[in-house]
């Protein structure tokens, strides 16, 4: 498969694809019409681009353009008299065809226009108005066919579909638009063309090869995602303080670098295993929304429904993510109940030839199960402590390691680092919580009416309070008690 760098007409992208390894182009002739093309001459491919470049030409008609009878067929004119003039320049072209050009225009277009070209250049588009039907009339009547991203993402049949005319007639697929990894896992391709190569610097977004996968940052996480890759940066050659500074020429270097590493990393599997690329099942981790992931772990069987077979008894087993330990109980009736309760598996179900890290993995061995086990166990106040514990030391060592990545880097504020930090704060607060015993009463009194607190609280005991014992002072005794306390 050849990643296919759309925007080549225009002569910024032109120049700044130059500039990297990528030779693989994309050229709209409705954009370079639009942009003013040359009105004494004609425009000669050769005279703009290298000679070991592969020049892709599409009508580049924009979605949901409205065109006169008129305007479809003077444009259809000028783009017949650009492929003439090209034709042994090029690399492939695709017809016009879309919501702009009905389908009779389309038919008459490749029994007149395009029945004369070389048939190894003319690129017929499959519509998904036709169906599967209309794919096999094309497949009996040319080589090479261009199916768009869209239909590609919404027909569940075509993986199945194209599989098989790639089989049976050694049909060829180019994908239109797509560079989507779990689209490309559904259709194998030789092409697939992308504007996305363009997109951080007309969006913010970040596209990077991690080693692993392919993956894609929206603008709001260009901070983020972009300060944690300077290793890669100087795998790549790119300059990454330009990356921080958000230039717009090396971000896409960057992105181009990255599509290529993913394009060499399906050829390689393509090439060396395409019965694993076609057939596994397994799912791979996914970093975000916004996120592409690369095709290490395919799935081509598509997403149609499929008729449901019922399992013996036998062959079904308990799901092998928790351990499951049974109990007998006896209740007050006499009655003997088993009861399950879930625990932690003991086993680990990961292999060396799957694993994330088996690159670097000091026991990796293949067709073997893991080497290494958790024992972990948190059934006590002490353990859940312990392990508390232990968390806070390692987020602890990451934040150190990560603050001396961050001097060795200049010094310039990494923001990954602020996360861990306040992550930090919030184990330790964890912790503290947990080990604080503070036990208190809380009373709330209403008072209501003219009583006083302590009637409010106590009642009638309040006004026993108030009264001196055996019925307080007699005459004598308060004249007593005045006396003495003139004379002293």
């Amino acid at each position: 498969m050849k990643i296919v760098y759309m925007g080549a007409e225009v002569p910024s992208n032109r120049v700044l694809l130059e500039t990297t390894t990528a030779n693989h182009v994309g050229f709209s002739y409705w954009r370079a019409v639009k942009r003013g093309l040359p009105k004494k001459s004609d425009f000669l491919l050769e005279n703009y681009f290298a000679k070991d470049t592969y020049i892709y030409v599409h009508p580049g008609i924009p979605k949901n353009t409205r065109l006169s009878e008129e305007e479809l067929e003077s444009f259809a004119a000028m783009y017949e008299i650009f492929i003439a003039n090209n034709m042994d320049r090029l690399t492939y072209f695709t017809e016009i065809s879309g919501d702009y050009a009905p389908r009779a225009f389309v038919e008459q277009q490749r029994r007149t226009s395009w029945s004369e070209v070389p048939p190894g250049k003319f690129l017929p588009v499959w519509s998904s108005d036709t169906g599967l039907r209309g794919l096999k009339v094309l497949t009996d009547t040319y080589l090479d066919i261009a199916i768009s991203g869209e239909a590609i993402e919404h027909d569940s049949q075509l993986a199945s579909a194209t599989r098989l005319h790639a089989t049976k007639d050694g049909s060829r697929f180019h994908a239109l638009g797509c560079a989507k990894p779990d689209n490309l896992r559904q259709v194998k391709v030789e092409t697939a063309s992308t504007l996305s190569w363009l997109s951080p610097m007309m969006h913010g977004e970040t596209i990077i090869w991690d080693g692993t996968r392919l993956v894609r940052y929206p603008k709001k996480m260009k901070e983020q995602a972009r300060s944690r890759y300077r290793h890669i940066y100087e795998k790549a050659g790119i300059d990454a303080d330009k990356i921080f500074e958000d230039d717009p020429q090396e971000v896409c270097r960057l992105a181009v670098w990255s599509y290529e590493q993913f394009e060499m990393k399906v050829n390689r599997m393509t090439h060396e295993d395409e019965e694993e690329f076609l057939y596994d099942k397994s799912e791979g981790s996914e970093v975000g929304e916004s996120g592409e992931k690369g095709v290490s772990v395919p799935d081509n069987k598509g997403v149609q429904m499929r008729k449901i077979e019922p399992r013996n008894p036998d062959e079904i087993a308990n799901l092998p993510v928790f351990g499951y330990k049974t109990t007998t109980e006896v209740d007050d009736d006499g009655v003997i109940q088993e009861r399950v309760s879930i625990e932690t598996q003991g086993a680990s179900l990961r292999q060396c030839d799957t694993c994330f890290i088996a690159s670097n993995c000091p026991a990796f061995k293949p067709q073997s199960m893991c080497a290494f086990k958790l024992p972990i166990e948190v059934k006590t106040k002490d353990q859940l402590k312990a392990l508390l514990n232990a968390i806070i030391e390692m987020q602890g060592q990451r934040v150190a390691f990560m603050r001396f990545a961050e001097e060795m880097n200049g010094g310039y504020a990494d923001p990954n680092l602020s996360q861990e930090i306040d992550r930090l704060y919030k184990l330790v607060a964890q912790m503290q919580e947990m080990g604080s015993s503070k036990e208190f009463i809380r009373m709330t009194v209403e008072r209501q009416g003219s009583a006083g607190v302590l009637s409010s609280i106590f009642g009638d005991k309040a006004q026993a309070l108030k009264e001196l014992p055996n019925g307080g002072l007699n005459e004598v005794e308060t004249t007593e008690i005045i006396r003495k306390s003139i004379e002293e």
